[in-house]
């Protein structure tokens, strides 16, 4: 039997048009395999065709930690949901904010909490405005992250983010899908720029540290399958976080940095990625 598709996103975009998926790669979104689609999948969701359900199948056949990587990373963004509130933290902007997954980021803040999500592929965006758009504490926008500069002076975002206080901002397992380094730097430079002093920049990131043979292996698998990722070292991870100021155990595999998670103990090869949240310094020279 054919799975039903999801329906197609509305296109109402903010007043300053932004850069995302039209529909005239609609037809062979389906067709193909998409990350955010075969992470969901790993997560035990629904929202998946046979195209991830080949990939999938190829990846655990030369890495059997893809399945944990993907509920680690998920552990860990949900534990950082609570860490930034209890850091006082009342703004949000989720980029690559993936199929929705409860509980998410709105349903941990609660109400006096002022979220951003934000995508561009139109699966994730369909469900986003479907799921998690109905607040007027919520947004949520199609946007590429690689066109930072756009996102950030869109007129959604000018309304949604007030830049006279701090904002968390969340980019779990989504630039390994940036390949070109030069491109996700100039991005990265833009958004810490933008983040008011006191900020939070919360980021996983799958490596080849771990498991170099095997990393090697998933991200040809993912190519074969049409699919591009970049694993990348822990020295470029944590130059993706600028002069930020490093909190908790530092830059660690993702299962390691909350000491209260159950994936705490696990081997960093079950992690396969790194983690860190760092502040923007309140003042130039400041440490804190």
């Amino acid at each position: 039997m054919t799975p039903r598709r999801p329906p197609e996103p509305t296109r109402q975009l903010p007043a300053q048009p932004l850069r995302f998926l039209g529909p005239e790669r609609d037809a062979a979104f389906f067709d193909t395999a998409q990350s955010p689609r075969v992470y969901e999948l790993m997560l035990g969701g629904s929202e998946h065709y046979e195209a991830d359900r080949d990939l999938a199948r190829a990846l655990l056949s030369v890495a059997d930690w893809i399945r944990p990587s993907a509920q680690l990373n998920r552990d860990f963004q949900v534990r950082s949901y609570t860490w930034c509130r209890e850091q006082g933290v009342r703004q949000y902007l989720e980029l690559g904010c993936g199929y929705p997954h409860h509980p998410v980021l709105y349903d941990v803040l609660g109400r006096q909490s002022r979220v951003v999500y934000v995508d561009c592929d139109p699966g994730v965006l369909a469900h986003a405005r479907t799921d998690l758009d109905q607040d007027h504490d919520t947004t949520v926008v199609g946007a590429d992250v690689l066109a930072m500069d756009e996102l950030l002076n869109s007129d959604a975002l000018r309304q949604a983010i007030d830049l006279s206080q701090p904002v968390a901002v969340f980019l779990g397992d989504v630039l390994p899908w940036c390949p070109d380094d030069s491109a996700v730097d100039g991005a990265m430079a833009a958004l810490r720029s933008w983040m008011p002093p006191g900020s939070f920049l919360v980021l996983t990131h799958f490596t080849d540290e771990f498991t170099p043979g095997q990393a090697a292996a998933v991200a040809a698998t993912y190519a074969d399958h049409g699919v591009q990722v970049r694993p990348r070292s822990r020295e470029q991870i944590a130059d993706l976080f600028g002069d930020f100021v490093h909190q908790g155990p530092g830059l660690c595999a993702t299962g390691q940095w909350h000491r209260d998670s159950p994936y705490a103990r696990r081997s960093p090869e079950h992690s396969a990625a790194f983690a860190g949240i760092a502040m923007k310094p309140t003042a130039v020279g400041s440490n804190t």
